[in-house]
């Protein structure tokens, strides 16, 4: 019998990301809470314009915002680094 891969439903508000009448920093907020449903653990360090970006240490995905960045900035990093990562494999959600 083929095993089928269960793929985790995207959460609705991912695609809000601009044009909305949202805050940017609920925006932000929002993003990071979804990263984090993703299996993702958020840090955040001024990287001096270096710009987000992600890495996996012993399994776990670790997403790295820059602080240095405005919050719509980052907000709109933590959506590509989601669009991005969805291919490399698929994310996990968080228990």
């Amino acid at each position: 019998m083929p095993t089928t891969v269960k793929r985790p439903r995207k959460p609705a508000d991912i695609s809000r990301v601009e044009g909305s009448d949202e805050n940017v920093l609920d925006r932000l907020r929002r993003m990071t809470r979804i990263a984090r449903q993703y299996g993702f653990e958020v840090r955040g360090a001024p990287l001096e314009g270096a710009g987000c970006t992600w890495c996996e240490i012993r399994g776990r995905r670790v997403l790295f915002l820059d602080l240095s960045q405005p919050a719509a900035e980052q907000a709109l990093a933590i959506r590509e680094i989601l669009d991005e990562t969805a291919s490399v494999r698929p994310h996990s959600q968080a228990a």
